[in-house]
């Protein structure tokens, strides 16, 4: 009787740890969602704080500009008052002490009087209002040159990912996750890729074997329950159904995915910093005729058609 009762319990205990580790897998999964989410969220914040800055900074600047301007005529007021003569210099004109001739007669010096030395002093403390309000300008310009240079980074958009075809050679469970598939895939390079991927509810072992898929190559890569995994298989996905993108009949590894109206050479590795894949991902989408777009243009490969989901259609795509 004692044995019975011991197997029982020990077949009852394995059921529950089996359950567990799936909702383990499935709550890892749920984090690095929600890890991504506040991170978007992190980079909106900072580009606001970043615009409201900005605009502060082009206030306070022409204050200044203004402030500098005033200085300007009080000086020119207060060398007027004094004697001092006013040229008119053309834009873009430098004058130097060698423009002018030895000939000309240069004033005889004059031992200047206690009210002349009032008046230097007056000027001389003009002459540093004015220096100092320059100087924060030409600050002022500096900190504001990174946000006007910011137009020369290239753009954010879906030419900076490495989308290319490929095909899973094989695939099998992942040994330590219950929820995960390890797949050895070809993308046109001198080695295949170990790609892991979490499949296994969506798309049945033997349909993952020698099949056509739309690989992202340029992602950091990130070890997934103890194996590598060296880029992404691209999916129609929605909460109740996943569907693995085709490409085009005729295309075969290694063919890069294009975007009419996006042109330029992908990253070499994208930076989990600069959140470039979390940007782009929300613009990715199926249309009503299930082919596989970014911002309703189409993933194509020259020559050869469109890529698109089986039967998902305005679904998201990751």
């Amino acid at each position: 009787m004692f044995l019975p009762r011991f197997l029982v319990k020990m077949a009852a205990n394995n059921a529950v740890l089996n359950r567990l580790e799936q909702k383990g897998a499935e709550a890892d999964q749920v984090i690095e969602y929600l890890k991504q989410q506040v991170a978007l969220l992190k980079e909106k914040a900072i580009l606001q704080a970043s615009l409201r800055e900005e605009k502060k900074l082009r206030v306070e600047n022409a204050k200044l500009k203004k402030e500098i301007e005033g200085l300007k005529q009080e000086l020119i007021q207060a060398e007027i008052r004094n004697g001092v003569k006013q040229v008119a210099v053309p834009p873009g004109t430098t004058i130097s002490a060698a423009s002018f001739s030895d000939d000309v007669p240069q004033p005889a010096a004059v031992a200047p009087s206690p009210a002349s030395k009032d008046q230097i002093k007056g000027e001389d403390e003009e002459k540093k209002k004015k220096e100092k309000a320059e100087k924060k300008g030409e600050k002022k310009e500096k900190k504001q040159q990174p946000a006007t240079g910011s137009s020369d980074i290239k753009p954010v958009d879906v030419s900076r990912l490495d989308l290319r075809v490929g095909c899973i050679i094989t695939a099998e469970k992942h040994p330590d996750a219950d929820t995960l598939y390890v797949e050895e895939v070809d993308v046109g390079e001198a080695s295949r890729r170990t790609v892991v991927s979490g499949l296994v509810k969506h798309v049945p072992l033997d349909q993952m074997q020698n099949r056509m898929a739309i690989l992202l190559c340029n992602l950091k890569p990130a070890k997934m329950r103890g194996v590598v995994s060296q880029a992404m298989v691209m999916c129609a996905s929605s909460p109740e159904k996943v569907e693995i993108l085709a490409p085009p009949p005729g295309a075969v590894p290694g063919d890069r995915i294009t975007f009419e109206g996006f042109p330029g050479d992908p990253e070499k590795e994208l930076n989990p910093k600069k959140k470039i894949w979390e940007q782009i991902q929300p613009d990715l989408h199926t249309n009503d005729q299930c082919v596989a777009t970014y911002k309703g243009v189409p993933f194509e490969v020259k020559g050869k058609g469109v890529c698109r989901a089986e039967t998902m259609a305005n679904s998201g795509i990751k």
